[in-house]
Parts: structure tokens; C-alpha cells; sequence
């Protein structure tokens, strides 16, 4: 007979999960001070989750804990954002070099068309976080169709400043006609599409230019944004 799970185990994770997004979409700053009593407070629970979670973010390189200090939302780091860039790279390349190999089923296909239907979808309702999400499940599922969901996994532990440049491009670059749609995340949806396409074909080429300039495009655009946003950024 299965266990029932305690609320206090659901809710280490359900405030880890909150407090994760809130760095990810920016209602936690970079650089703001985390006042345990607070956050517990906002998110109905005790003291003991929160600190549960601010040490799985740590170890995210999410927030920072200084001893005798305090803990502070970690400003985002060029040098993690392009170890976490490289590393899905590398990753990504195998991942649709195998799918390419074995091909997608009708189903697999069907459920990554429908994946990006919904992100136009989340795009046209400026939806950003669930935009991004709905990016990261898509790459999910090429990992999972070729039995990798655990080197899926590896790519979290250090995806947080990569995740933060990516929702940044968003906000920033996109929903305005008066911004070069080249930096707007249009381009990343078409980048999809021909991701799919090229999936499809079984185009190896194809997707392995498509798959880098993809990755790399937000990896490129870091330099800009920190320009923007210089107080969101290490020095």
C-alpha cells in the first residue's frame, strides 16, 4: 500500500518550486536580501521548507548564504551562463543526432507540434514564464524520447543565469514592433520550427547548425543585456 506524502515534504518542494521561478521571472532580484521570516510568512508555511529550499537553490548557484550575514538572490553570472550554454550544447547535439538516427514516431512528432503551438499561444499572451517553461519542456522531450532524462536533469543544477538571460530577452526584446525581431523570442519560435522540420527530414546538418545558432544565440546576447541591466549582473 502506498505511503500518503506529508505536507511538510510537499511543501519543501512546492516553496522550492515558488522560490525558483520567483528568481527565474525576476520577482526575487538579483542581489536582494532573503529574510527567512518573510518568505515563510508570504508562502503559509515554516521557517524549515524555506531554509530546505534556499540550500538546494545554493547549490544551484541561485542565491548566495553568507554566514553570519544573510542570504542574497545571486546576480547572474557571464561564466556560469556559458558553462550552462556549452553544456546544452554538447547535450542537445548527441540528443537529435540519436533522434535523427531512429527517426520520431507519429506520436512524438504530434506532441512536439503541439508543444509549439502552445508556446505561440503563450507568446501572443505575453505569458512569459510559461513561455519559458513551455521552451524547456520541448527540449525535454528530446531528451526523453531518446531515454536521456537524466542528463536532462545534470543540465538543471546550473541552468539558473542561462534561464535569467533568456527570460530577460524575452521581456525585453519581445511584444515591441519597434525592436529588431532578430533579438525578439520570434525568432526563437521559428528557430523550432525548423528544428521540427529538420527532425522530420531526418536533416542531421540541418539541425546541428539549427541546434547551435538556437543555443547560442541567448548565449550571444548576454553582453547586451548586461549592458541594460549592469545591476543584475556580477561586475
Amino acid at each position: 500500500m502506498a505511503q500518503p506524502v506529508s505536507t511538510e515534504v510537499y511543501s519543501r518542494d512546492a516553496v522550492y518550486r515558488q522560490m525558483r521561478r520567483q528568481i527565474i521571472d525576476f520577482t526575487l532580484l538579483p542581489g536582494e536580501l532573503l529574510s527567512e521570516n518573510t518568505l515563510a510568512a508570504q508562502m503559509h508555511t515554516s521557517r524549515t521548507p524555506v531554509r530546505e529550499a534556499i540550500a538546494r537553490l545554493a547549490c544551484e548557484h541561485c542565491v548566495e548564504v553568507f554566514p553570519q550575514r544573510g542570504t542574497q538572490v545571486s546576480r547572474i553570472s557571464m561564466q556560469l551562463m556559458h558553462h550552462a550554454a556549452f553544456l546544452r550544447l554538447v547535450l542537445e547535439r548527441e540528443v537529435v543526432e540519436h533522434l535523427c538516427r531512429t527517426g520520431l514516431t507519429d506520436g512524438q512528432a504530434e506532441e512536439l507540434e503541439q508543444s509549439l503551438a502552445r508556446q505561440r499561444a503563450l507568446y501572443a499572451e505575453r505569458q512569459s514564464y510559461e513561455l519559458l517553461e513551455e521552451d524547456l519542456r520541448m527540449h525535454g522531450l528530446f531528451y526523453r524520447y531518446c531515454g536521456r532524462e537524466r542528463a536532462g536533469d545534470a543540465f538543471t543544477a546550473i541552468d539558473c543565469d542561462l534561464l535569467r538571460t533568456c527570460y530577460l530577452k524575452i521581456v525585453t526584446y519581445s511584444y515591441q514592433p519597434n525592436v529588431a525581431a532578430a533579438r525578439g523570442w520570434e525568432s526563437h519560435l521559428t528557430e523550432h520550427r525548423l528544428i521540427l522540420d529538420a527532425l522530420r527530414r531526418r536533416d542531421y546538418e540541418a539541425l546541428r547548425f539549427t541546434v547551435q545558432q538556437h543555443i547560442l544565440q541567448v548565449e550571444q546576447e548576454g553582453d547586451h543585456l548586461r549592458r541594460i541591466y549592469p545591476q543584475y549582473f556580477c561586475a
